[in-house]
């Protein structure tokens, strides 16, 4: 008879105890499944946010020295006109690039003529800055217009302090790489909620000229680059790097895990929740298992002698009682991963939402399913069942048959 069958029906000698034992992992899997499903979906939406929302793109490119002191020497690590065309040119030419838009950061004050308040900003190119977002924040906000030279994207906090609205007019003051103060109006053509608490109320996205005008510079602070592949990041990093050493320019190229800060530390912080829910529901598992088979190995002693007594080494005990307890497993894997379809496609169509702690806008409760990590979860818990099985298996095949026997 097939071993594997032998044991499933072993198993359903005991329903109560298997069911129980079958739903302690199963509920147990649900929960790790649907906990993983979820920050599966929040790394996706956090990973949309800093490429798109964020404008990092996939990759961006300084002049060394450029995050350590371009503060405090700004002119010195910009890339100049002729630069900059030099370094579009030596992207461009790797293949998988989709866009790569030089940038420019700017702050100062903002005013309404009455009131003024801090701003941060960005100038980037207005075309580039539709093909950055694109169809993933179709509908978003922060859109320029290529044939406003002066139009400016104001976030929401900003235009409520300042009472400003669409087509509005306001000041904007700075300084410029010299040092010199300078002064410039704009128009809002764009009201946007940035989905940051600490950037809804100072920040701009502003057209690539109309800061370089600003700041009375022809250069670029940086170039962002986005790829056609987002899992080619790194292997790009190493190609755009060697190409523009070869164009002799010393840089250094950040992937947007890198600048995204927020990011990171959600993402730690939430791999770490993971680790602690799964090591409690291993340990469960393992426990559960290993409960069971101990009692069965305790109630079929004397039918474990019969069997070493027909011919059967100890090893096969070992083996039967390690069939029974992937049994378990696999019967506890399979319910938890219906449970975690239903439950999943049952919370994704309820329409719920909240607002995330740093977020100025609430977002959708979602489910995605992660099969990488639910795959790998099921694999440790069948290695952990039949690690469990083995132990008080072993020390009944060890048994003498005799004394296995005449067992009470």
């Amino acid at each position: 008879m097939n071993l594997f069958l032998l044991a499933v029906r072993n198993v359903l000698r005991n329903r109560h105890r298997s069911v129980a034992t079958v739903l302690a992992i199963a509920a147990g899997l649900t929960a790790l499944n649907l906990f993983a499903g979820y920050i599966a979906n929040v790394y996706a939406g956090l990973q949309i946010q800093a490429v798109a929302g964020e404008r990092l793109g996939h990759l961006t490119i300084y002049k060394e020295g450029m995050l350590l002191e371009g503060k405090l020497h700004p002119k010195r690590y910009m890339f100049d006109a002729a630069e900059m065309a030099r370094v579009r040119k030596a992207v461009e030419a790797v293949g998988g690039v989709r866009m790569v838009s030089p940038r420019i950061s700017v702050s100062g004050m903002a005013s309404n003529g009455n009131n003024s308040t801090i701003f941060i900003g960005e100038g980037i190119v207005a075309a580039d800055a539709q093909v950055l977002r694109g169809a993933l924040t179709e509908g978003a906000g922060g859109r320029l217009d290529p044939a406003r030279q002066y139009g400016v994207a104001v976030s929401a906090d900003l235009a409520k302090l300042l009472n400003y609205g669409v087509g509005s007019t306001l000041t904007l003051m700075t300084s410029t790489i010299d040092g010199q103060a300078n002064a410039m109006d704009a128009q809002v053509i764009d009201v946007f909620n940035t989905g940051n608490a600490n950037t809804n109320d100072k920040y701009l996205v502003l057209p690539f000229g109309f800061v370089q005008s600003l700041l009375d510079t022809d250069s670029a602070e940086r170039f962002v680059v986005l790829l056609a592949d987002a899992s080619q990041t790194e292997v790009k990093r190493a190609e755009l790097l060697a190409r523009l050493q070869a164009a002799g320019f010393k840089v250094e190229i950040k992937t947007w895990q890198e600048l995204s800060s927020f990011y990171t530390q959600v993402r730690n912080l939430f791999d770490m929740i993971f680790a602690f829910i799964a090591s409690i529901v291993f340990v469960i598992a393992a426990m559960s298992i290993a409960n069971t088979i101990s009692m069965t190995v305790i109630e079929r002693t004397r039918e474990i002698g019969t069997l070493r007594a027909l011919g059967l080494r100890g090893f096969g005990v070992v083996r039967l009682f390690a069939c029974e307890a992937l049994a378990l497993a696999g019967a506890g894997i399979a319910l938890g991963l219906g449970l975690t379809i239903a439950i999943a496609t049952l919370v994704n169509r309820a329409g719920i939402s909240y607002v995330p702690p740093n977020s100025s806008s609430a977002v959708a409760l979602l489910v995605d399913l992660d099969w990488a990590r639910i795959a790998g979860v099921g694999a440790v818990v069948l290695l952990l069942a039949m690690a469990a099985a083995v132990l008080p298996s072993w020390r009944a095949a060890r048994r003498g048959i005799v004394d296995a026997l005449s067992f009470a």
